[in-house]
């Protein structure tokens, strides 16, 4: 008795697990797709849904609603800004840069931390579930974003920004996120 009371236990838990596993893969995969159909050209689903069930797999419990996926995706965008930093910081130190690579650089910097102070503010409005700002917020840090890419690649060897590769993660977070507050706010 108390051994099948143990295996109907384990079942129980493990079907529970399973149940809520499948559930948070659904919202992820319905809300990219709506995110991926919304803005075809920046957003990739697979993108989408590869970031958020990689960082939801570790959470317990994982999201259950759309607001939880969009503090997902401004928690990666935070911690994608400040790797950004970090690699800006290391470029900084070649010594065969001339100033005005430099000097982009500087600015990069200064737009990267900036995103990363406006991400911290979004985190805290998406707590209160105050929405107003939010949208216009992201809009910025992506405009940011953009100014960054665009003057580096004027000013770096070869016409390709070092950061390009990072860039296009960065963004496409930040308009996933974007479109979720839209469909949050039905905007």
């Amino acid at each position: 008795m108390r051994f099948t009371l143990k295996v109907s236990m384990m079942i129980f838990i493990v079907s529970l697990f399973l149940f809520q596993s499948s559930n948070g893969s659904d919202l992820i995969s319905k809300n990219c797709k709506e995110a991926s159909k919304r803005d075809p050209e920046i957003i990739t689903y697979d993108f989408c849904v590869a970031c958020l069930e990689e960082a939801s797999f570790k959470l317990h419990p994982p999201p259950t609603n759309l607001e939880d996926l969009l503090d997902i995706l401004i928690t990666i965008s935070k911690n994608n800004a400040t790797n950004v930093l970090s690699i800006i910081s290391k470029l900084s130190k070649d010594k065969s840069l001339d100033k005005f690579a430099l000097m982009t650089l500087q600015e990069c910097s200064r737009l990267y931390e900036q995103s990363v102070f406006y991400l911290e503010m979004i985190a805290t409005s998406l707590k209160s579930k105050v929405f107003d700002n939010v949208s216009s917020e992201l809009g910025g840090i992506r405009t940011s974003s953009d100014v960054c890419n665009d003057d580096l690649s004027a000013k770096w060897r070869g016409g390709i920004s070092p950061l390009s590769k990072e860039y296009q993660i960065f963004v496409q977070l930040i308009w996933i996120s974007h479109d979720f507050v839209n469909i949050i706010t039905k905007a």
